[in-house]
């Protein structure tokens, strides 16, 4: 009898103090970490807002080589999730999902860890002008029911994830910064376009499916001329029309300039006139040409310059004959008014 009430009297302190922690323990947390980054604002915004660029500047990711992720969805906007898969020990699983997206300002987003343990947050980057620089943060919070938030004393959140926030904010101002450098160095020429007629096929393309457009138009254009008897006689080109950036689609075509008319059920000649224009002569992959983009529009901003509706990039190096895609050469074409 006496044990039985040992054992109740205990178990009645242990409960009392369970309720007095779960009384004086936070029931929500926020951490968040800033850092100032010597680039445009657009520019880290442009870093943040993607799941595709976020592993160059993860602190988890460095921290764990195993790690895999995947992007699903249309990146950059609302929905867009990225899913990752790393050392159980180290980084888990777990997926962040995209829920909001105020242009150059803000992204939010849903992190549920999926491994060691479940747990659900939300979170944001944000940007803001921070004289000729940008102050980046990023931040997450979340609530602990009782009496899980007794956790909370014991594993204070800003203690364990704020050095992970503070190291990604480094890799993203090493990554960015670096970005921004090369992007200082681009140089605007002005130039007259001369009218071209492009075999082109035209079309709606979101950013996540140019890759493949480009791809597959090129290869169907050039069938197209082989059966025509048409040949090149420029760079194969994008001519962009329009870009609605927040929703990410593009009106574009892709183009070869072709010496006689090429018309099928899927290629039609697209005329781009003569125009005065500005020119940026980009050497690099790619995925790096919105750096041309970039210092391209801030120099028509600062000129306060009329433009035309139409952009031009030129593919003036063959990846096939030159591998290496530091070389590749790609002219960005501006008309001007």
């Amino acid at each position: 009898m006496k044990i039985l009430k040992v054992i109740g009297v205990v178990v009645i302190l242990v409960l009392l103090i369970v309720v007095v922690l779960a009384l004086i323990a936070p029931k929500s947390y926020q951490v968040e970490r800033n850092m100032v980054i010597h680039a445009p604002k657009h520019l880290v915004f442009r870093y943040m807002q993607l799941w595709s660029n976020f592993g160059s500047w993860s602190p988890w990711a460095e921290r764990d080589s195993t790690m895999t992720f995947t992007v699903e969805g249309v990146d950059g906007q609302e929905g867009a999730k990225y899913i990752w898969e790393g050392d159980p020990k180290k980084t888990g699983t777990g997926e962040m999902t995209n829920t909001g997206v105020k242009a150059n300002e803000e992204m939010t987003f849903h992190l549920f860890f999926k491994t060691p343990w479940k747990s659900h947050s939300d979170g944001y980057m944000r940007v803001a002008d921070a004289g000729d620089s940008t102050k980046a943060s990023w931040g997450f919070y979340g609530k602990y029911p009782i009496p899980w938030n007794i956790m909370l004393l014991f594993m204070p959140m800003d203690k364990m994830i704020g050095p992970d926030f503070e190291r990604g904010l480094e890799l993203l101002k090493d990554t960015v910064e670096a970005k921004a450098a090369k992007m200082a160095n681009l140089k605007v020429k002005k130039m007259t376009y001369r009218s071209t007629s492009f075999a082109g096929i035209r079309k709606e393309v979101r950013m996540s499916e140019m890759k493949s457009f480009f791809e597959s138009s090129f290869a169907k254009i050039s069938q197209a001329m082989e059966a025509k008897g048409a040949s090149m006689i420029g760079a194969p080109s994008a001519i962009f029309f329009s870009w609605e950036e927040e929703k990410g689609i593009a009106d574009m075509a892709a183009g070869i300039p072709a010496s006689r008319p090429v018309i099928t059920d899927q290629v039609q000649m697209v005329t781009v006139p003569a125009s005065n224009a500005l020119s940026i002569d980009f050497y690099g992959p790619y995925e790096e040409t919105e750096l041309a983009h970039y210092a391209m529009m801030d120099y028509i901003q600062t000129n306060q310059i009329s433009t035309r509706d139409i952009v031009l990039e030129e593919y003036l190096t063959d990846p096939a004959s030159v591998p290496d895609p530091q070389k590749w050469h790609t002219r960005i074409v501006y008309l001007i008014k």
